[in-house]
């Protein structure tokens, strides 16, 4: 045999043998029960230290789980934007030592209105803004002393559209952190809704509040001072009570919706309404709101530190009153300590609002400066101490997995049987073997020992187009076997057009050798063309296609390279090999 035989030959018992090895995960993890798969400590110390890490993925379709469609508020993002560049606009004008009477974000709108105390002076606020700016701002209407600013409709789009991509980034990380493997999770094209598939999850309430918690975590000055929510002592809607807590006026409510309507938009400038839950009273303490109930807090607009300067969260035991109970310890990376550090010493004797998903979660009153930018949030009393340190998990993971940019909420939701998958590939598989027998058997019968040939060499495909399938972490849905059973059907007219051809040149009196060569090069552009049409019928699919169409796509694509290479090569070498040892090569191919 040629030196030329000899290394091809060697490169497909590597590749078989490579296929083989990354093979061994997916083994070991078809062989676990359904309800053990999932659980990755066990995979990993089952699977041998040498072997990859990688295996084939089960679809949603074949284990059952969970399938989620949310919807990003990335409006509510943009109002957010809004505060954060009135608070910066506001600053740089006093550092300009520019007059102005107010500015601020105009409540309910990405807008901010700017006023001062003349026109002239209201446009050069405007184009301070614009200055600082240049992407952000336009002038959208101008009455008197008072000219208001909106975001450019451009950059909106851009800014909202990032907002949707941050928002798919968080919630990835908060699925990688917590467990789930071979989750999917991807953005639904052409809208600001995100796809969440969870193959093998059977919590769907679990799924829900992990998932859909914002984790917007927020530092902000309690303002104290505030006496406004006096003036509506007699005129409270139905349900929303007012009370005094030390000398301090509140309204409170058993419906935070209903409270947060009748506040929004009511607080002095520079100030907004909010709210805390009241789960439990201290003794001897009276309230107008039967508990548990929400009520009102004063706190200045600006947010002094937020959660993007979190570097690590963690369940803590808190000892405090003679009580253990599970908090969230929170550190911040070193600008984020600074600040804390420069906030606390300056209002040393005032409250610090640490508000998590627009809930004030406490206010403490600072008693001095507090460096190292550490510390805790506590959690709700009215809980088991399991459920305060499955919530106390819970809440560590999101945060340190990060805070999504805009609230999210389920706009789908649906539940697979996990009965439904075991019999879906119980079925496909003993479909796909006996398709598969049949093809062997005819093959053999028809064609002898080329059958015989094309039929090792369709085993060969098949473990490749696994193994590839294994490295790139394909997950293996119900159409995605019936794209499996595709390309090997593929592979079997791809030999039967060469077995075919061969034939042919053996009638015209060809001797072995040179019928061989000659079915080989005459039906190899024709087995090209057919693949490459194939091939990127595949890729269209996989590109505009979503859920079991892309993974039925990407399967056919990976089965038709392998189908190339084993219907071109494999059978090749092994066919030169019986005709060079004179194994009756005619009797093989006629």
């Amino acid at each position: 045999m040629s030196r030329s035989w000899w290394s091809k030959t060697t490169l497909i018992l590597l590749l078989v043998g490579y296929a083989t090895y990354y093979l061994v995960p997916s083994w070991i993890y078809f062989r676990l029960s359904p309800d053990r798969r999932n659980d990755t400590e066990l995979l990993d110390k089952l699977t041998p230290h040498w072997a990859p890490k990688k295996h084939l993925n089960l679809g949603l379709d074949l284990q059952g789980g969970i399938e989620l469609v949310m919807g990003v508020d990335a409006d509510k993002a943009m109002r957010d934007k809004a505060v954060r560049r009135a608070d910066d606009l506001k600053r740089i004008a006093g550092d300009k030592k520019l007059s102005f009477k107010d500015i601020h974000a105009v409540p309910g709108q990405p807008e901010i209105e700017v006023t001062g105390a003349t026109p002239a002076a209201a446009r050069a606020l405007v184009d301070l803004a614009q200055e600082q700016f240049p992407d952000n701002f336009q002038l959208a209407s101008a009455s008197g002393n008072t000219d208001v600013l909106s975001f450019q409709t451009a950059w909106a789009k851009k800014q909202k559209s990032d907002t949707v991509d941050q928002a798919v980034k968080s919630l990835r990380n908060r699925i990688d952190k917590w467990g789930v493997s071979e989750a999917e999770i991807k953005r639904i094209q052409g809208s600001d809704g995100i796809q969440i598939q969870l193959p093998g999850f059977k919590d769907p309430e679990r799924a829900k509040a992990l998932l859909g918690q914002t984790a917007q975590l927020e530092f902000k000055m309690a303002d104290d001072e505030d006496r406004s929510l006096a003036k509506f002592q007699s005129a409270l809607p139905k349900g929303i009570q007012y009370g005094m807590d030390n000398a301090m006026p509140y309204v409170c409510s058993q419906d935070r919706r209903a409270l947060e309507a009748f506040t929004t938009g009511k607080a002095p400038a520079g100030d907004e309404y909010g709210v805390m839950k009241i789960e439990k009273l201290e003794p001897d303490a009276k309230a107008p709101c039967a508990v548990p109930f929400y009520r009102t807090i004063t706190l200045k607009a600006k947010t002094e530190v937020t959660g993007d300067e979190l570097t690590d969260a963690r369940v803590q035991i808190d000892n405090s009153g003679g009580i253990q109970k599970p908090v969230v310890g929170f550190t911040l990376d070193k600008e984020g300590a600074d600040k804390f550090a420069d906030l606390t010493a300056a209002n040393i004797g005032k409250r610090l609002a640490i508000v998590l998903d627009g809930i004030v979660d406490s206010a403490p009153v600072i008693q001095g400066k507090i460096p190292g930018g550490s510390g805790q949030i506590t959690l709700g009393g009215l809980k088991t101490p399991q459920e305060l340190y499955q919530e106390a998990s819970d809440l560590a993971l999101v945060l340190k997995a990060g805070a999504l940019p805009a609230p999210v909420r389920i706009l789908e939701e649906r539940t697979v049987g996990a009965s439904l998958g075991p019999e879906l590939i119980r079925k496909g598989a003993w479909g796909a073997l006996a398709g598969l027998l049949i093809v062997w058997i005819f093959m053999v019968f028809y064609y002898r020992m080329s059958g015989f040939v094309a039929d090792v060499a369709l085993g060969i495909n098949g473990l490749i187009l696994l193994a590839a399938m294994a490295m790139f972490g394909s997950t293996l849905t119900l159409p995605g076997i019936a794209g499996t059973v595709l390309t090997l059907g593929m592979a079997v007219d791809a030999n039967v057009l060469i077995n075919e051809r061969i034939r042919e040149e053996l009638r015209v009196g060809k001797t072995s050798r040179g019928a061989v060569d000659a079915g080989y090069d005459k039906v190899f552009w024709t087995i090209v063309d057919g693949h490459v049409t194939a091939f990127v019928a595949g890729a269209i699919l996989y590109y505009t296609g979503t859920g079991p169409v892309k993974g039925f796509a990407v399967t056919l694509m990976i089965g038709l390279a392998a189908s190339m290479f084993t219907s071109i090569v494999v059978t090749r070498q092994i066919i030169d090999l019986l005709v060079h040892k004179n194994s009756g090569p005619r009797r093989a191919t006629a």
